[in-house]
């Protein structure tokens, strides 16, 4: 049986639902009764990339087959920086693999890269367990493997001892810093520090083989990543060390807030000049404790790390995280 690919709108909610069908069966297929992201908030995210909002703009397409949608794609490319990447997303239904739908979606995404004149393909992959379909999947399409990153689970409540330990350490190490927490909207005084630290984390942050380069960030940027998580349904809960009057270290816990029965640890960084302090230890015990006093029915936190980037990986074995998959990045010329 053919199949066609088709565009997909996503301000048009009975078009969008098939196309989300096919990665929430995915995600299911690969982490059955894990929360994971909602048709919500994916259509959110899905709106923006099309809309052109946070400095990328992009397209969406659903493999149809006999009438029914069995893949779903996204290639999105960047408008601020990185003018040479595409990143793209390619699930095909459990149902539905080993029958080229997946090759021809990756194809079509690789015409719209070239289109735009993008010449680099990125995209990512769970690796649940080590034979892992999307690995395969990348491996046969030619893609290089440029970072592998550990996923960690700490379940909660975490074990107090632990964090109170880690945490009086870390305050003894960061004497003269102060420590600021917030939810949702960074205080307007450290706007532009936190800005300055996010184009700073899309380098530092390992990137192994990968052909990343410095992203382009400023407080209004930011204000709008913070109003697109707003539109998602996420608290974001966050802590900083503050010195002389600067940011120089963050952390940042996003929560959903339609299933907050998961949380995502996501960046943490310290500035290099600040760093021996254990302020990453002092800003991540304290949106651990904030999480837990605000979302107790909250019951883990997962995180990503480079095994490379080994004082995170310390901090979050300190705390209780334990290993949980890996993630692995591929690109792939276009």
């Amino acid at each position: 049986m053919s199949v066609d690919l088709v565009p997909v709108d996503p301000h048009d909610a009975a078009a969008f639902a098939p196309w989300f069908a096919v990665l929430d069966a995915c995600l299911e297929h690969d982490r059955p009764g894990e929360p994971h992201w909602g048709e919500g908030e994916q259509r959110v995210l899905a709106v923006g990339v099309v809309e052109g909002d946070m400095g990328r703009t992009g397209t969406l397409l659903a493999a149809v087959e006999g009438g029914r949608v069995v893949g779903a794609a996204r290639a999105e490319r960047f408008t601020l920086d990185n003018p040479h990447l595409c990143r793209v997303v390619v699930c095909v239904h459990p149902g539905a693999r080993r029958r080229g739908t997946g090759t021809a979606l990756l194809e079509a995404c690789r015409a719209w890269a070239r289109e735009h004149g993008r010449t680099v393909l990125s995209g990512e992959v769970d690796e649940v367990g080590p034979d892992a379909p999307g690995r395969r999947f990348a491996e046969r399409a030619g893609a290089e493997l440029g970072l592998r990153e550990t996923r960690r689970r700490l379940d909660l409540p975490p074990d107090p001892a632990r964090v109170a330990a880690l945490r009086a350490e870390a305050r003894e190490r960061a004497a003269g810093y102060a420590l600021v927490t917030w939810r949702d909207a960074v205080p307007a005084h450290l706007l532009e520090d936190r800005a300055a630290m996010e184009a700073r984390m899309s380098t530092d942050a390992p990137t192994g083989d990968l052909p990343w380069e410095l992203e382009q960030w400023d407080g209004a940027r930011f204000r709008e990543h913070e109003a697109l998580q707003a539109r998602m349904g996420r608290t974001v809960l966050s802590a900083g060390a503050v010195r002389d009057g600067r940011l120089v270290a963050f952390t940042d816990l996003g929560l959903p807030r339609g299933d907050p029965r998961l949380a995502y640890q996501w960046g943490t960084l310290v500035e290099p000049a600040h760093r021996g302090h254990r302020l990453g230890a002092l800003v991540k015990t304290a949106a651990l404790e904030g999480l837990v006093a605000a979302a107790p029915e909250c019951r883990a936190v997962v995180t990503w790390n480079a095994e490379t980037n080994a004082p995170m990986v310390r901090v979050n074995e300190a705390l209780g995280f334990v290993v949980d998959g890996m993630l692995s990045s591929w690109s792939l010329t276009a």
